[in-house]
């Protein structure tokens, strides 16, 4: 496994210890992450955190006044009044000093996170100074605010490498970008254009994602997909590149388990397990189907298990069933209709996910929150490392034939590359990237596929819909 950071180099901090407890509850346990930023204000340090998505994750109301320039914070008996550009506060009637006035930056509040930690109480706040990330706990999760650099900005390119005519995009490492795979129409077995993916989430940049069905009229993905910190579809075919919440960016030959329990236990007679995620079932198949595949499967065979909220809700054989919003259907198919008898109305449900490289050695993809499977893998630790064969590839135009490709890979600095090129094949890919300066590398889909987009227009359009793509958004 490969973990390169975002941000390389290291700034001296203020020693202190930030203390932070949240008095009030949220429905939110999924890590959260958002951009913040270091402010130096009469010779000190600060860190700055964007008020409106922090608290709002925490559940808390915040609510912005243009004509006096404040942000009020509400949640149960708290209240929080700030003046942008001003030190002043008031909480819960009584005056209080920031340390740090309030700012507008990219049309976001921030507020100082030492003064909301000596506000709201006891709780450690993690700082990761290779990262530059403060991990406020909360609701049995996190909220991640890293501090990126405002003034940084992606810049696109057009040049010779060894001969090809290569077209690109640089993310330099600590820019407030971030990172989110899109599902064409918010669904997987869709296609949409790749400009009307960016436009719709207002990215910046975006680029072809993963391998998926075009001519069969079914466009579903060929390989793993994380999304928002969920797998939504898995294929062990290839290599996934990946980004933390943190900002680290992992690439592996991933393989992916999911093993199954029900009632706390995972052994027999209580336990299951799923091929993958949101894919068409086969002759002998158990899958689990999400909120990503649709309202409901579409098709009414096998034994469907529907789970909400964790409990088992109902079991139907051969109909079309719903798939709740707090929950899934598990459908099992053929010769693994046997693990029906897990399974009861009433019965609480569970699943875990494994992570393993391509030698079957457990690594930890726990935090990454988005990630995009294609490969093969181009470049590894800085050397070319190109084996599709190996990564399970079989079909020429990945194997050996000259096709236009796309590619994503990261400096050891820490830029990110996303680049599109004509027609040349994955070993030629590999040393355009490596020559780039990649650290790491990988092949997306290519062909018809190929797009890049940049600031409201296309740098290499794609010749069709897509199925899904890899955004980068302010």
């Amino acid at each position: 496994m490969t973990v390169v950071p975002m941000v390389m180099k290291r700034i001296v901090l203020i020693a202190v210890s930030l203390i932070l407890v949240f008095t009030f509850t949220s429905q939110v346990c999924a890590d959260t992450y958002y951009n913040g930023f270091l402010y130096t204000y009469q010779n000190n340090s600060y860190m700055m955190v964007p008020a409106r998505g922090v608290f709002q994750s925490m559940g808390a109301d915040v609510k912005w006044y243009g004509d006096t320039q404040t942000v009020e914070i509400t949640k149960d008996s708290l209240k929080i009044a700030l003046k942008i550009d001003s030190i002043d506060a008031i909480v819960n009637g009584e005056a209080k000093d920031m340390p740090v006035p309030a700012i507008i930056k990219d049309g976001s509040t921030f507020l100082p996170l030492r003064f909301l930690a000596e506000l709201l109480g006891d709780n450690e706040v993690k700082w990761d100074e290779n990262t530059q990330t403060a991990a406020i706990p909360f609701n049995n999760g996190y909220i991640y605010v890293k501090a990126v650099d405002y003034s940084l900005d992606a810049t696109s390119f057009t040049q010779k490498v060894d001969g090809v005519v290569v077209t690109g995009v640089r993310i330099p490492h600590n820019s407030p970008y971030k990172p989110a795979v899109i599902l064409a129409n918010n669904q997987i077995g869709t296609t949409q254009s790749l400009y009307d993916m960016a436009k719709y989430y207002n990215a910046d940049v975006a680029i072809n994602g993963t391998f998926f069905s075009a001519y069969d009229g079914n466009p579903l993905p060929w390989n793993t997909i994380i999304k928002d910190g969920k797998v939504v579809h898995v294929v062990n075919v290839g290599s996934v590149f990946g980004f933390t919440a943190d900002g680290r960016v992992k690439m592996d030959k991933l393989k992916i388990s999911i093993a199954g329990g029900t009632n706390g236990s995972y052994s027999w007679p209580n336990n299951w397990y799923a091929y993958g995620f949101n894919h068409t079932p086969s002759a002998n198949s158990v899958y689990i189907f999400t909120s990503e595949w649709g309202s409901h499967l579409g098709f009414n065979y096998g034994i469907n298990i529907v789970v909400e909220n964790g409990v088992v809700k109902d079991i139907e054989e051969n109909q079309d069933v719903n798939i709740p919003a707090d929950g899934y259907v598990i459908n099992l198919n053929g010769s693994e209709e046997y693990l029906a008898k897990v399974f009861n109305v009433g019965k609480t449900v569970e699943y875990k996910i494994n992570f393993t490289d391509d030698s079957g050695n457990p690594v930890d993809w726990s935090d990454v929150v988005e990630a995009v499977g294609a490969g093969p893998t181009l470049v590894k630790d800085g050397v070319v490392s190109v084996d599709p064969v190996g990564e399970g590839f079989t079909e020429d135009k990945i194997v050996s034939l000259a096709y236009a490709r796309s590619a994503i890979g990261v400096t050891a600095q820490g830029d990110i590359l996303l680049v599109t090129t004509p027609e040349i094949t994955v070993y030629q890919l590999a040393q355009v990237m490596k020559d780039l300066g990649a650290y790491d590398a990988m092949n997306l889909d290519g062909g018809a596929s190929s797009g890049l987009y940049f600031k409201g227009e296309y740098l290499t359009k794609p010749g069709r819909d897509l199925s899904n793509a890899l955004i980068f958004y302010k």
